[in-house]
């Protein structure tokens, strides 16, 4: 979904959405607002349901048992795992150590190492066009849309936004944060030939 459907939505469900105007609605108070507090919730439901990005760092040709440092992502948020490829793309552990924002990794290591981590979102803001993609997961992105209305009315006296809050909380707590589901593959056991049979 882009920003700008998300913010159809959010126009729709608090009754201000204008298909004919440019900025979506009549109400430039809410225009004016709706970026920065799309931006609160995008990146609140995002360390919820957490968004997973990769780098990687090259293989040294000189293999030294010293640590080069590295820069960490600007956007990392946590560190998931680190681990290195080797030139059969298998997977093999890297040594490695972290200090503040920099990763030292063992020049003697096999192949790419790969920090795969949790990353903040991009910020949303005026400049935002309409057509950016959102990079929280399809299920997240239902979620922002009773989080903003609920902030949007939060400040009208006139208006009754808990219903808009209670259903935040109710898709928040519903929200499926497993990057994986654990799965099992069972097949039908044949006896080999010369087990025989027994009886019990």
């Amino acid at each position: 979904m882009t920003y700008g459907e998300s913010k159809k939505q959010i126009l729709a469900l608090i009754e201000e959405y204008s298909p004919t105007n440019p900025i979506l609605t009549d109400d430039e108070d809410i225009a004016t607002r709706l970026p920065h507090l799309f931006d609160l919730a995008y990146q609140e439901i995002a360390l919820n349901k957490k968004i997973v990005a990769t780098k990687t760092y090259q293989e040294k040709e000189e293999k030294e048992d010293k640590f080069t440092s590295y820069s960490l992502p600007s956007d990392l948020y946590q560190i998931k795992n680190v681990f290195a490829i080797d030139s059969n793309n298998k997977k093999i552990i890297a040594e490695y150590y972290t200090v503040g924002n920099k990763i030292y990794i063992n020049d003697k290591t096999e192949g790419q190492t790969v920090l795969e981590y949790y990353k903040y979102p991009q910020t949303i803001n005026e400049n935002t066009k309409d057509n950016f993609y959102l990079e929280i997961d399809r299920d997240a992105q239902m979620v922002i849309a009773y989080k903003v209305a609920n902030d949007i009315l939060k400040t009208d006296p006139s208006a009754d936004y808990t219903a808009f809050a209670t259903e935040y909380q109710r898709i928040l707590q519903n929200l499926d944060t497993r990057k994986n589901v654990p799965s099992v593959n069972l097949r039908e056991y044949e006896p080999d030939e010369d087990e025989g049979e027994f009886d019990i």
